[in-house]
């Protein structure tokens, strides 16, 4: 069986957040669960069960659900504050699966590049390129196995990735660091406008996102600014669209680097330096 491609793998990650929206959707009643009345006599009837069991019925304009007493749910893990979890779990999945495609995408085509692109892989004017790099060293025994290695590319590669494993890839300032050093000349301008939209709307977006998953994830949903108050609320539109901007961001760019590699492909391989410094 032939391996997922980042893509795939992503699609697969973005699953739970897409089943969490869209079950939140299902189950959100209002608050308008009801234990008694003519359809909860009808249905248990026609469930068969006993007159002293407790039923509680869910029924919206898409569902029409019978929690039975056996399966040990209260009625208030039905109301909209206990399902507002789902929305949370929604935006926590969304961000991982964001935080593990961009070094996925990396590893699938970073070799390609370097190969392509040579010693000018790195673009020397990148401030945020070389802000997260900065760190990044190699050492004499490093440099010396890469001489007339032909697997460089590859061990760059590797020693890149290592890096940002232990820097994680986020947010909007993960996805210009992955587009540019996967050759993308201006990534956020470039997802915009194969996407049809608004840079900036895209970008905020996405922070907000990111910062909220921190938020779910460190500090029970409660805002910085107020780590004693209430959770803050959340909305089903304000999650689907958060979780939605994830996904065409990442889809946007997946097309981006595929185009990109495509033509990196058809590029010969870069004339080594020490070629390059020998007189005609």
């Amino acid at each position: 069986m032939p391996d997922l491609t980042p893509r795939q793998r992503f699609e697969d990650n973005m699953r739970p957040a897409h089943l969490l929206v869209r079950v939140y959707q299902l189950l959100s009643s209002n608050d308008q669960i009801a234990s008694d009345g003519e359809m909860v006599q009808q249905l248990r009837a026609l469930v068969q069960a006993k007159d002293d069991e407790d039923l509680l019925l869910v029924y919206t304009d898409m569902f029409l659900g019978l929690v039975r007493e056996r399966a040990e749910l209260p009625r208030n893990q039905l109301l909209d504050r206990s399902l507002t979890h789902l929305l949370r779990q929604a935006v926590v999945s969304s961000c991982t699966a964001l935080e593990t495609y961009l070094p996925d995408l990396l590893r699938a085509n970073m070799p390609t590049v370097i190969r392509a692109r040579g010693r000018y892989f790195l673009p020397p004017l990148d401030e945020e390129i070389k802000s997260y790099f900065k760190n990044l060293t190699f050492g004499l025994e490093e440099v010396l196995r890469l001489f007339d290695d032909p697997e460089a590319p590859q061990r760059i590669s590797n020693k890149i990735l290592g890096y940002v494993s232990f820097n994680y890839l986020s947010s909007k300032k993960g996805i210009h660091l992955t587009g540019t050093l996967l050759g993308i000349d201006k990534p956020w301008n470039q997802i915009a406008a194969h996407f049809g939209s608004e840079r900036k709307e895209m970008m905020d977006t996405l922070e907000k996102t990111v910062n909220r998953r921190n938020d779910i994830v460190h500090r029970a949903d409660r805002s910085g600014d107020d780590l004693g108050g209430e959770p803050q609320g959340i909305s089903y539109v304000r999650t689907r669209q958060m979780v939605d901007t994830v996904d065409h961001i990442c889809i946007a760019l997946d097309e981006l680097v595929t185009a990109k590699m495509e033509e990196f492909a058809t590029v010969p391989d870069p004339i080594p330096a020490a070629e390059e410094a020998q007189p005609e």
